[in-house]
């Protein structure tokens, strides 16, 4: 195996270890060596990766993010043409929760670590990968909202609408609670409705077109009385 492989396998084994870790102990209660022993590591091969257990849990919070991020937009891309906008709202809700189901130990983390100190440690990378994420869902719902398909919104406020909901109810699904087949059902279906724009068609009373209308018939016949 090329000396590169290596690198970034051991590097991968050591922040599996830390997500187990993390998860069995908890952040505050995991050391670092408790991180070396559960990845068969050694010491100089951690601090080879990762100068600290802040950085080391920065790292695995990116690592999540950009998994759940480029396995979202594979999928939007696939197809890409024929993908309503019905489809792409539902997908992008059905996606998340299916990622949360495959992932349930990197859900937890990214939902509980969101707002820790340690991510100060990934700020440019964390934006840099945000930043494209947005840009691409942006590319991927502006013909849509061209067409008139779609509310029209800051983008800022899609991804909460999107995911928001489905957000809440991980967490309650990850905790024990929750039906997680009926969740991608409603959540996607409430996503799109949400979103879809509803173009009021203004009828015209029916009378207003119809010769035979009852009060036009009554105006007639007093006329002919006369």
């Amino acid at each position: 195996m090329p000396r590169n492989a290596t690198t970034d396998a051991r590097r991968s084994d050591i922040l599996a270890a830390a997500l187990d870790c993390f998860t069995r102990r908890g952040y505050a209660a995991t050391a670092i060596d408790d991180v070396r022993r559960t990845a068969g590591a050694s010491v100089g091969s951690i601090y080879h990766h990762f100068k600290s257990k802040e950085q080391l849990a920065a790292a695995l919070f990116v690592e999540g993010l950009r998994d759940y991020q480029q396995s979202l937009l594979a999928e939007l891309a696939r197809r890409t043409a024929r993908r309503s906008a019905r489809q792409g709202v539902t997908l992008v809700v059905d996606h998340y929760l299916r990622w949360v189901a495959r992932h349930p130990d990197w859900a937890r983390y990214l939902l509980e670590m969101g707002q820790a100190q340690f991510i100060d440690e990934a700020r440019d990378e964390i934006d840099a990968l945000n930043e494209h994420f947005f840009g691409e869902l942006q590319a991927w719902f502006a013909p849509h909202l061209a067409r008139g398909e779609l509310i029209r919104l800051p983008m800022t406020l899609y991804l909460p609408i999107l995911v928001g909901p489905s957000r809440e109810f991980a967490r309650a699904w990850l905790r024990g609670g929750g039906d997680m087949a009926q969740a991608r059902r409603v959540l996607a279906e409430a996503a799109w409705k949400a979103l879809r724009s509803t173009r009021t068609i203004k009828e015209k009373p029916p009378w207003s077109t119809s010769p035979s209308h009852p009060s036009k018939k009554r105006g007639k016949q007093r006329l002919a009385r006369r």
